[in-house]
């Protein structure tokens, strides 16, 4: 990709002419895009996006557990293999060609994208529950949208729905689930820390399960703001580093609580498996990445666990959940359980900055 950082006041291209009247833009200039027969091209800075299997790709940097050139073969064998499978029999094939999974973590990772649709409805229910009104709106976007469960949960809401992600590959996946339900959601490869829109486009605005992985998650907030409109609502939720339970991507006790260089040394010597890329955020912290205009005072909250995560658990785990469900329901002891819960959640309404307000900082 060649790049050349000017400027454009060009028109871009629509991502859709018909259904979604969102308009990219270049995310490193930020200039218009021209689309070609098989990518995006910006008018300004001269990058060039691919577009594969439907999907354009418009990241400034790739996936980092996985190269360009190795996504682009993984993505190739997807788009063969979608041919033949099913939606389930595409995530299979998927995990079928990632040797370097443990037999175990694997089955629960299928589980885990399957689960992705009830996991949707629940997030939309606990919005709901909080909000002032049922929070619908023209548009809206998803941050991280893997497989795109929260995608075809939202199509009730939502008349426009777009959903992003660096992982091409599980983009690819997710169209498969989206074509299957009729979803009319769109998708799109970029980095959350480049979003390729305008200012203001999006009433509502969702992370689940993605600010720990994000390479920069304080960018990713405020781009999560910048696109936001006024009164827009935002809700994201992450695991709890200080969980008392097992951490949910390596399933291995403890991570959280020590100092962040040992968590993956630590990891290799229980599980045998690298832990990479993960950042995992305490209440505090939380509070902290959120606390700044135009988020304003935003909520921390203790989740509640919907019936597809409790499938996946023990018996004895089915108890604590019903034991964790009836206490987060009593204000003191819910504040001390943002403490060690297993997960976190923070949403709010996006405020207008007065003017003599100080702009958002790190």
């Amino acid at each position: 990709m060649k790049s050349v950082r000017n400027r454009s006041t060009s028109q871009a291209a629509p991502l859709s002419s018909v259904e979604i009247p969102l308009v990219l833009y270049c995310p490193g200039c930020k200039g218009g895009l021209t689309k070609t027969h098989e990518e995006y091209r910006c008018e300004g800075c001269h990058r060039a996006y691919p577009v594969i299997g439907g999907i354009a790709d418009l990241r400034l940097s790739p996936d980092p557990y996985i190269s360009f050139q190795d996504e682009y073969q993984k993505v190739g064998a997807l788009i063969e293999a979608a041919k033949r499978y099913d939606f389930e029999g595409l995530v299979r094939f998927y995990w079928d060609i990632t040797p370097d999974v443990p037999p175990d973590l694997k089955e629960r990772y299928v589980r885990y994208v399957l689960g992705a649709e009830a996991r949707g409805r629940a997030v939309l229910e606990e919005i709901d529950t909080h909000a002032p009104k049922q929070v619908v709106g023209e548009s809206c976007l998803e941050l991280g949208c893997g497989t795109g469960g929260f995608l075809v949960a939202a199509q009730s809401r939502f008349r426009n729905i777009l959903g992003i992600d660096i992982a091409l590959r599980w983009l690819i996946i997710g169209k498969k689930r989206l074509e299957a339900s009729g979803n009319a959601a769109r998708l799109v490869c970029c980095n959350a820390e480049h979003l390729p829109v305008r200012d203001e486009v999006f009433d509502c605005v969702v992370g689940i399960h993605m600010l720990e992985h994000s390479q920069d998650r304080h960018r990713v907030v405020r781009e999560a703001g910048r696109v936001l409109r006024d009164n827009g609502a935002y809700f994201f939720s992450t695991p709890n580093r200080f969980s008392l339970t097992r951490e949910p991507c390596v399933r291995v006790w403890g991570v959280g609580f020590l100092p962040r260089p040992l968590a993956g040394p630590y990891v290799r010597l229980l599980k045998g498996i690298p832990y990479r890329h993960v950042r995992l955020m305490s209440a505090w912290e939380l509070r902290r990445l959120f606390a700044n205009p135009p988020f304003g005072q935003p909520t921390i909250s203790l989740p509640r666990i919907s019936p597809a995560e409790r499938a996946m658990l023990s018996r004895g785990m089915k108890i604590l959940v019903s034991i964790y469900h009836a206490l987060r329901r009593v204000p003191v002891v819910s504040t001390l359980m943002r403490l060690c819960a297993p997960l976190l959640q923070v949403r709010g309404r996006k405020r207008r900055t007065p003017l003599n307000e100080p702009p958002y900082t790190t």
